[in-house]
């Protein structure tokens, strides 16, 4: 990991007053984020990042492709670059500045049909303690991913012997699919949106199911995080004021709702009006570390 850091470190530039490039880390995470010859493509982040790219053209954007744990340790060491899909919350807020850009509705969980049946279920939804606890089916998720305050909470405190791994992978949503393909791996906590587009590549996957988890019901909010420097404050403010327009909240609000479903768009109107409403000013405060 000392070895990559050095060779990013050598790749970013260390800009200071007069910032001359702006580096984007982005996850391999259709359709969060499409890839299309090393650059964003058609997905969230991607519309994301080309709104902010669009009203700063005085600088260059560059894009690296990079899994959880390469990003967040680049952030950590205080490289110039910022992470573009960041879930907020309080262990990373300590680390970086974040600059809320969007909510996503709560993860569910994705199983295999086969297994559908020894779920621990209370009226449709999963007790994901409960399921922590059998060793008979076996989770895959990524490391360093934040799945949003109550999820995380619940994988924190999950018994020492539970049969769920955690992955470093790249593209992980691909290969974790692939394996439950492949029997290897009978769960994964994931969007169900992001389940939906990979079934309409992958007809095999039509056997996976979405369950929604027990006492998960609120929506996500995401960003782009910036390490916890002087560069990362001023990046993170820039980015902060092209985003804080009604034109930038709308922006911000079609990249997400252009990939949700009716009723899902429907369920959460309440709250992603609120939240939209709020970014159409710049929302970091002006002041503190």
């Amino acid at each position: 990991m000392r070895r990559i850091l050095l060779a990013m470190s050598l790749t970013l530039h260390d800009v200071s007053a007069e910032q001359a490039v702006m580096t984007w880390l982005i996850p391999d995470l259709p359709p969060i984020s499409i890839r299309s010859n090393d650059k964003p493509g058609a997905g969230i982040i991607d519309k994301e990042i080309a709104y902010v790219a669009a009203h700063w053209p005085e600088v260059e954007h560059r894009f690296v492709y990079a899994n959880l744990k390469r990003s967040w340790a680049m952030l950590k060491a205080g490289l110039p670059a910022c992470y573009s899909f960041a879930l907020i919350n309080p262990e990373r807020l300590k680390v970086a500045y974040i600059v809320e850009t969007g909510m996503l509705p709560p993860l569910h969980l994705l199983a295999r049909s086969e297994v559908a049946g020894a779920l621990p279920l209370t009226r449709q939804e999963v007790d994901l303690p409960l399921l922590l606890s059998m060793h008979e089916l076996h989770g895959l998720i990524s490391e360093k991913r934040s799945f949003g305050k109550p999820l995380d909470n619940m994988l924190r405190q999950r018994p020492a012997d539970a049969s769920l791994t955690l992955t470093t992978i790249n593209n992980y949503g691909e290969t974790i699919f692939s394996m439950m393909l492949l029997k290897r791996v009978d769960y994964t906590i994931d969007y169900d949106f992001i389940l939906s587009y990979y079934q309409s590549r992958n007809h095999k996957l039509a056997g996976v199911r979405s369950f929604p988890i027990a006492n998960n019901v609120e929506p996500v909010k995401f960003g782009f995080a910036c390490p916890k420097t002087a560069w990362g404050k001023a990046t993170a403010r820039k980015i902060d004021g092209i985003l804080g327009t009604r034109d930038g909240a709308q922006a911000m609000r079609h990249s997400v709702e252009a990939w949700l479903s009716q009723d899902t768009r429907r369920r959460y109107a309440d709250q992603f009006g609120v939240f939209y409403r709020r970014r159409e000013t710049p929302m970091l405060p002006l002041d503190g570390p």
